[in-house]
């Protein structure tokens, strides 16, 4: 019986995530001034990040550090395109344990601006959905439902 060599080996190769890939199409995006869906959440490195879609290109990740976080919320309120992020492979990283979706949400909340919940009856009893309105695109929020996220919602004034 002859040996079969199939090629496999045991060796464990590690991708890293384009990220500058991303942030070109990204910019590229903003420079077409397409209207973009943003949806924030936590990777499992706890590297925060953004899911970006519009019409014309389908959805992406994005690995963000501050600046990048604050240059794309720049361009999705005032419609301001800048060169946010000059070294994309570079991120930062998030608390263990952190909801970086709910702090952004929290963000926004404290910031005063406007969001759109969808009525706890329409939606399933695990989860509660937003979305923040945006000159340039929509930021869409799906966090866990828990009743200490009701009632912060609620001791600051949101229609949940």
């Amino acid at each position: 019986m002859a040996n079969l060599n199939l090629g496999f080996s045991n060796e464990i190769t590690v991708k890293v995530y384009d990220n500058q890939g991303a942030y070109n199409t990204l910019q590229a995006m903003m420079n077409r001034k397409e209207q973009l869906t943003v949806k924030f959440y936590g990777s499992k490195e706890n590297i925060p990040c953004a899911w970006i879609e519009s019409v014309h290109v389908a959805g992406f990740k994005y690995q963000l550090k501050t600046e990048a976080f604050i240059g794309l919320l720049n361009y999705l309120y005032n419609g301001e395109i800048t060169d946010f992020d000059t070294n994309p492979s570079e991120t930062d990283t998030w608390e263990e344990d952190t909801d970086f979706q709910l702090a952004v949400l929290k963000m926004q909340i404290e910031a005063g601006r406007t969001i759109q919940f969808v009525p706890l009856f329409r939606e399933r009893p695990e989860y509660i959905s937003a979305l923040l309105p945006c000159f340039k695109g929509k930021v869409m929020f799906r966090i866990k439902r828990t009743e200490d996220t009701l009632n912060y919602l609620r001791e600051n004034k949101q229609a949940v």
